[in-house]
């Protein structure tokens, strides 16, 4: 009996200590939701929950100041920014898009002595920025479409007067070594004005010779930069939409078939973050 009385004991005490740790590891678990709960709820860099595709009543009012961390972090986050006013795009801030505009001949010159296949690409690229802006940023924000892309790139992307250089051109890309303190100069540019120098070395290292010289970069806003315009009062209705980017096999009737044309792509989703000042 004592046996039996013991093994009792001993079930009952590994029995509370499976409760108790079972107790234990759930508080532990709740204790953790709810401190990511909290710290996400006081960040100010996380982003609010919006519709994909509907836009209606999914927006906030924002003054520029606030918009400007958004703006210096849309490389590293791989988002799209874009400023409007009075119905057309002033400013735009994508990796892709930049990509895009250094693959294209915007030059009249250049692109009159390019060749047939080069005109062929260049023009498609265009045409390609075109309809991706038109089809997700102005659609989005029901402002003015764009016929023809060519003078909005030029101001939003002018190097300004750059001898022996395009009137386009996305030097911060170009320089792959110093990319990233070379996006931040361009961002600089853009927001406090002026033109910016990008050197092939590190930022301040022999910026005036010519030798070193990537490209250069003139501020949106005719060089007055987009913190002198926006900076006082001015107030902007944020909208955020999410892009489905997958490419999907399509079935013999054209619809989609839900499998991925590529397999899985790395980067299905593209999040565009569009800023439209109020009037």
């Amino acid at each position: 009996m004592e046996n039996v009385a013991d093994v009792l004991k001993m079930f009952f005490a590994v029995t509370v200590f499976a409760i108790a740790l079972t107790v234990l590891f759930r508080m532990t678990a709740l204790a953790k939701d709810t401190a990511d709960a909290v710290f996400t709820a006081i960040d100010k860099n996380t982003y609010m929950d919006y519709n994909s595709y509907e836009i209606d009543g999914a927006n906030r009012k924002v003054t520029f100041q606030e918009i400007i961390p958004t703006i210096y972090r849309y490389a590293q986050e791989g988002y799209g920014v874009t400023i409007i006013d009075n119905g057309e795009i002033v400013a735009r801030f994508d990796l892709d898009t930049e990509s895009q505009v250094s693959s294209c001949l915007w030059s009249e010159t250049r692109f009159a002595s390019a060749s047939a296949s080069q005109k062929e690409k260049s023009t498609a690229i265009k045409e390609e920025i075109k309809n991706y802006l038109n089809d997700y940023i102005i659609a989005k924000a029901n402002v003015n479409e764009i016929t023809s892309v060519d003078t909005l790139i030029k101001n939003i992307y002018s190097t300004g007067d750059s001898t022996g250089k395009d009137p386009v051109y996305t030097s911060w890309l170009i320089s792959n070594t110093y990319q990233n303190n070379n996006i931040t100069q361009r961002i600089n540019c853009d927001i406090y004005g002026g033109s910016t120098n990008f050197s092939l070395r590190s930022p301040g290292v022999n910026e005036s010779d010519v030798n070193y010289i990537a490209g250069k970069h003139r501020a949106v806003c005719s060089g007055s930069g987009l913190l002198s315009k926006y900076g006082d009062n001015s107030i902007f209705t944020e909208y955020i939409v999410q892009i489905d980017r997958n490419e999907y096999i399509e079935d013999e009737q054209g619809e989609n078939t839900g499998l991925l044309l590529y397999g899985t792509i790395r980067y299905t989703k593209k999040r565009e973050i569009i800023y439209v000042k109020n009037s």
